[in-house]
């Protein structure tokens, strides 16, 4: 699903990844590919539409992925058309999000027991230019992980003023990892929003560089 709208990646991803619980949990019982169902292309507008009127979107800022979440929440769920005679709501039972400063004990090991658990899972990144160049297909790219511009806030700072308008927080749906180096470093891999035909595009992520990780509950 493609971001069409400046500022929803928040939106485009828990929609993305609500859908993907749901046919994950579907499929877990019944078998795989039979669950039928999708997120409507009109979800993520309605959804957008929603949050504007509520200010949970703003031009400004976007949106806050949790806020977002709960929106979903106060709608029913997200919007799913099929080839089946109905449409129906893909309900979002409960939501968490993790930090690695929260209390909640994040680390490379929670992160993979999140995903083995919980996932797919909705990620959020601090983005420099260089980030989209990042694509995971094929094996010439696949050795390729983004380790972002720094981590502390004096680094962000400093990208902001290098980078006027070109860097921020970035929501990405979380649904696979790799562990490297002897098991020194873990990589996250994410599916992106920009580009449709591309299935996302893919990218691997250092996972010190997701800020925020939420589990979704269908």
């Amino acid at each position: 699903m493609e971001q069409t709208e400046p500022g929803t990646c928040a939106i485009v991803a828990c929609t993305v990844c609500v859908e993907a619980v749901h046919r994950l949990e579907h499929d877990k019982l019944h078998g795989e590919g039979t669950f039928k169902w999708s997120a409507a292309p009109s979800a993520p507008d309605r959804l957008f539409i929603a949050c504007i009127l509520d200010a949970t979107w703003t031009p400004a800022k976007g949106a806050n992925v949790g806020e977002v979440l709960t929106k979903i929440q106060q709608m029913g769920g997200v919007l799913a058309t099929s080839t089946a005679p109905y449409a129906l709501q893909l309900p979002l039972r409960s939501w968490r999000s993790h930090t690695w400063h929260d209390g909640s004990g994040l680390s490379p090991e929670h992160v993979a027991a999140l995903l083995d658990s919980h996932g797919p899972c909705v990620g959020v990144l601090w983005v420099c230019p260089w980030y989209y160049h990042f694509d995971a297909r094929g094996h010439e790219y696949d050795a390729l992980v983004y380790r972002g511009c720094g981590r502390g806030e004096d680094d962000r700072e400093q990208s902001k003023r290098l980078y006027p308008g070109l860097v921020g927080s970035h929501a990405v749906v979380c649904f696979a990892y790799r562990f490297c180096g002897g098991g020194d470093e873990m990589h996250v891999l994410v599916r992106d929003n920009h580009d449709a035909a591309a299935n996302g595009p893919q990218r691997w992520i250092d996972v010190e560089e997701i800020d925020t990780i939420s589990v979704e509950r269908a």
